[in-house]
């Protein structure tokens, strides 16, 4: 029993019977093949819909895995929770993991949720990834998208916040100065768009540029919601959810998923 000792699985047994939910999400997890690369989903009892999760890693780290307390979480919302891979940077470029994360999302809909009954939640570079797979044109579309603190939502404004630069992961990932409009979901939102939940952190540069795709997709007649999480850090707006650390956000993507899929 390597790396584990009778105190920690007592402990673990423990929190699972303080939390059902727990219990069930890890004991039912699949792991299914979408393509090339494979999604993990977390069974609720009886589901009434779908929320695809797309993880961060500045477009070149970071796994399906990590999902803290989001499972157990939106399952006990009677929704299967599915976390995705994609392909990863410097293998894949950022237009290439856009095609992926679409592939993974239109594969959901066939075999977890129909689309009206699925939201799209991405943080940080999941959440660039989400908002172009899903606000760009792409049909069909999901009952929402929850856009969790990503600066890259609009890359121009992002850039110049930090006196005409990218930050350094961004930066890795957008190298052509010249296709920052183009990957940027602010300059690329379709005309008719699903209800978003625009979620931001005191990360610099990040309150602006998506302040800027809010504007950008309320002028096209978007509903889109607010979470100002200026208070918090970058990582900490998503892997407290779930949690009960942050209750007022918890409470707006509680909202905000119960609202969208009541349509």
């Amino acid at each position: 029993m390597s790396g584990f000792t009778r105190r920690t699985l007592i402990a673990g047994g423990a929190a699972a019977l303080a939390c059902p939910s727990l219990l069930w999400a890890r004991d039912k997890t699949e792991t299914r093949s979408y393509g090339a690369d494979v999604l993990d989903i977390f069974r609720a009892h009886a589901p009434r819909g779908a929320v695809i999760y797309i993880h961060g890693g500045a477009w070149r780290a970071g796994s399906r895995k990590a999902v803290d307390a989001k499972p157990a979480w939106i399952n006990a919302m009677n929704l299967d929770f599915v976390s995705i891979d994609y392909p990863m940077l410097p293998k894949t470029p950022v237009t290439g993991q856009i095609r992926a994360v679409r592939q993974a999302i239109d594969w959901c809909f066939a075999h977890v949720a129909k689309p009206d009954r699925t939201i799209v939640m991405g943080h940080s570079a999941g959440a660039h990834l989400a908002a172009m797979a899903t606000l760009t044109g792409w049909e069909p579309r999901p009952a929402g998208v929850i856009v969790n603190d990503s600066g890259a939502v609009d890359l121009i404004t992002l850039a110049r916040v930090n006196e005409g630069h990218l930050p350094f992961g961004t930066a890795s990932a957008f190298k052509d100065r010249a296709q920052w409009g183009a990957l940027s979901p602010a300059y690329n939102l379709a005309k008719t768009l699903p209800p978003i939940l625009a979620i931001w952190s005191g990360a610099r540069g990040h309150g602006l540029a998506m302040s800027n795709f809010v504007t950008v997709a309320r002028s096209r007649g978007a509903n889109v919601s607010l979470f100002d999480g200026s208070a918090y850090r970058h990582a900490e707006v998503n892997r407290t959810l779930g949690t009960g650390k942050i209750p007022d956000l918890e409470r707006a993507v509680t909202g905000f998923v119960t609202k969208a899929l009541r349509r």
